[in-house]
């Protein structure tokens, strides 16, 4: 197995999960080509001086790292280097923009040892770990409350929204995760939890719902339904679209 995956890069740091993950890389996996990082360049300069790295363990909260941006960075700078974040998270957002960001796993520091030796594993082997919980859809968020002290429950997450906006604008899933820069998979599951917290059960009320929340009484904040600024990627706002020049059309 060692010869498979070359050497492994534990990044954190937290010394105790740094020796944490190196004995469980030595005693589970029978790995002993292991090296340390306690911040984001200390990752890049190992993998950049020792070219045998082919595993890199990565936590959220390492220095430097700036989350999804710092694994797309890591990812596109080294492609053959496959990589697992470790965190303490259970956030499904979280788990699932680290996903879209083409890391080959994600696994919560709280999983007991062999399951995680398990995940460990099937990444080595080529395989890519998610959680289970990420497809509880039934699994909600504390509910978010507004001014008034009234829970609103029908809270969608900005990556839901930029999801269901795009939805909204007509594009298929494959469109969504081209524009987004995450898997399709990824987006299929955005959606199935936006459809849960909007109460709708497929895209045509979802778009309805959309354009409600689009005319409500604050005009200033809201978004666009289904019109995407390309370049960005993201929901033009309703401001930025009035300050546009006017459009002449020729007949």
């Amino acid at each position: 197995m060692a010869k498979e995956i070359g050497g492994i890069l534990v990044a954190d740091n937290h010394p105790l999960c740094r020796e944490g993950l190196t004995t469980l890389f030595a005693r589970n996996l029978g790995l002993s080509d292991i090296f340390e990082a306690s911040d984001f360049s200390g990752v890049l300069t190992k993998i950049a001086t020792r070219g045998s790295i082919g595993l890199v363990t990565i936590d959220l909260g390492l220095p430097g790292l700036r989350k999804g941006e710092g694994l797309r960075d890591l990812r596109v700078r080294y492609p053959d280097v496959r990589v697992v974040v470790v965190a303490a998270s259970r956030d499904r957002d979280l788990v699932l923009d680290s996903l879209g960001a083409g890391v080959h796993g994600y696994i919560p520091k709280d999983v007991p040892v062999p399951e995680m030796a398990e995940a460990l594993r099937a990444v080595i082997a080529g395989r890519m770990y998610v959680p289970p919980f990420v497809s509880d859809l039934t699994a909600r968020k504390e509910p978010v409350v507004d001014q008034d002290g009234v829970a609103n429950d029908a809270a969608l997450t900005s990556r839901q929204f930029e999801v269901l906006n795009l939805l909204a604008a007509g594009r298929s899933n494959k469109e969504i995760a081209r524009l987004l820069s995450i898997a399709e998979g990824t987006v299929k599951v955005h959606i199935a939890a936006a459809f849960r917290m909007l109460g709708v059960h497929n895209r045509v009320s979802a778009a309805a719902a959309m354009q409600a929340r689009a005319f409500n009484d604050d005009p200033i904040e809201t978004y666009l339904p289904g019109i995407l600024e390309e370049r960005r990627a993201k929901p033009i706002l309703r401001r930025s679209f009035n300050a546009l020049p006017q459009i002449s059309y020729r007949r």
